[in-house]
């Protein structure tokens, strides 16, 4: 149960802005429990954003305003850590260079002309897509909790599956902290509940749908990745929540 707790303040600790000073053991067990908490923690990033999009409605706030505070809200409760991976993803990729120049620029903490561009493209992308969902009240409370649910229990079957680019970063201590077996059990585990409730709260099949395609996301960018960067790492895992995310609410904006 120790082990439980730890790996609940770790992954508050690392992803989000929450101040827990407290130092927590970095253990293969401990790390593997952060990770399995990952998908609720989204789905608490969601309840947050669930709550002001109430409180947004009981003003005269406008769409515009509403979509673009739900898109803010997201990345403050994050620190930005995940756009961060994105923006140093657009960099790498866009230089159009080979394998190894590529896997330096994703370790250069320094934005680039391309990462900077991919930021602004992401951003303005979930703004506008959040504001034709508000604007055509197409925004159902489960899904703002399960999308970025589905979006980080999709990341542990991309982290099960590819091997890191690099022996080294956090990336790669995660990954080789991680029990492989018992993380996938209850990745799936918490899929297969968290699919269903909303499925069965918001009585449509929506939430099945994003799931399968989430999933097949899972190998795209696993083929890519591995093509382009020569396997995962930290900023990749942080690049797929962000632009998977991204992807999933215009799914939705679709399937509406």
């Amino acid at each position: 149960m120790k082990n439980i707790w730890t790996g609940i303040g770790l992954a508050f600790q690392f992803f989000t802005i929450v101040p827990i000073p407290k130092q927590f053991d970095l253990t293969k067990k401990t790390v593997t429990h952060m990770f399995q908490f990952l998908p609720w923690l989204g789905a608490l990033f969601g309840v947050v954003a669930a709550l002001l999009y109430y409180g947004l409605q009981q003003t005269s706030a406008s769409p515009l305003l509403t979509g673009f505070i739900l898109v803010m809200a997201f990345i403050i409760m994050t620190g930005g850590l995940h756009l961060d991976g994105f923006v140093d993803m657009g960099d790498a990729y866009f230089s159009y260079r080979d394998l190894k120049k590529r896997q330096e620029i994703l370790d250069d903490p320094r934005v680039g002309a391309f990462g900077a561009m991919a930021l602004l493209f992401l951003v303005l992308s979930k703004i506008v897509v959040m504001v034709e969902l508000v604007s055509q009240q197409k925004i159902e409370y489960a899904m703002l909790l399960f999308v970025p649910f589905v979006v980080r229990a999709a990341l542990g079957f991309y982290i099960v599956a590819t091997p890191p680019s690099k022996e080294k970063g956090l990336g790669y201590f995660f990954r080789t902290h991680i029990l492989l077996l018992r993380y996938k059990v209850m990745t799936i585990l918490s899929l297969l509940i968290g699919t269903a409730v909303v499925m069965y709260v918001t009585n449509n099949w929506h939430a099945l749908a994003v799931t399968c395609i989430v999933m097949l996301f899972v190998l795209i960018y696993k083929k890519w990745t591995l093509k382009n960067f020569g396997g995962a790492s930290g900023d990749l895992y942080g690049a797929w929540i962000e632009g998977m995310e991204a992807v999933v609410w215009i799914i939705l904006l679709c399937l509406s």
